[in-house]
Parts: C-alpha cells; structure tokens; sequence
C-alpha cells in the first residue's frame, strides 16, 4: 500500500476593522504564511486569541480587543511577524473608533 502524505495547511485569515455601526472602515489580511492564524492555533486555552479560529468567523469588542493587544505584544520577538503587527494595528485602530475588529475565516 502506497504511503500518503498529508500536507499541513493553514488557513489565511482576513481582518475587518469596523466602527460602532459595523460599517468596515479598512480590511488587513494575514501574511502568506498564516502567522496570525498559527499564533492564534498555538495559544494557550485561556487566551484571546485562541478563540480566533482560521475556519470560522469572529467578531471582538473594544475591550477584548485590549486583551487581544497585551497578548499580541508580550509574544516572544520572533513570533512578531509583520503580520501580526498588523493585527495590533489594526485592533487599535478599532478601539480608537470603540469599533470591532471582525475576522474572517476561510
């Protein structure tokens, strides 16, 4: 029986920062190689981000967003892609408009 290999693949995600009436005011997406979602995989159960899954949509307030941000950055320095600093980016942005940030799964 011939072997079979399976090849992971993770999921890009796509980020819409929208404001209080949900209208989207700026899309980012993440890197080729799905930094973001990998960070987000690999989080502790209790983390923020581990709620972010690449296959499902999700949506997080002003204040989870705070959350969001301190986890993001107290990541070791080699886990803070571009695309990550994106994400912190971005997250900041809507709680500066006490928006959402809406992550679209693949």
């Amino acid at each position: 029986m011939p072997r079979r290999f399976v090849r992971e693949y993770i999921l890009g995600i796509s980020i819409r920062i929208e404001n209080q009436n949900h209208d989207e005011v700026e899309r980012v997406v993440d890197d080729v190689e799905g930094s973001f979602a990998r960070i987000c995989q690999s989080a502790p159960e209790t983390s923020m981000r581990r709620g972010i899954l690449p296959w499902l949509d999700t949506m997080l307030n002003p204040y989870q967003l705070g959350v969001l941000v301190r986890e993001l950055e107290s990541l070791p320095g080699d886990q803070t892609t571009a695309a990550v600093s994106r994400v912190i980016d971005a997250a900041e942005r809507a709680i500066r408009l006490r928006g959402y940030l809406y992550f679209i799964g693949d």
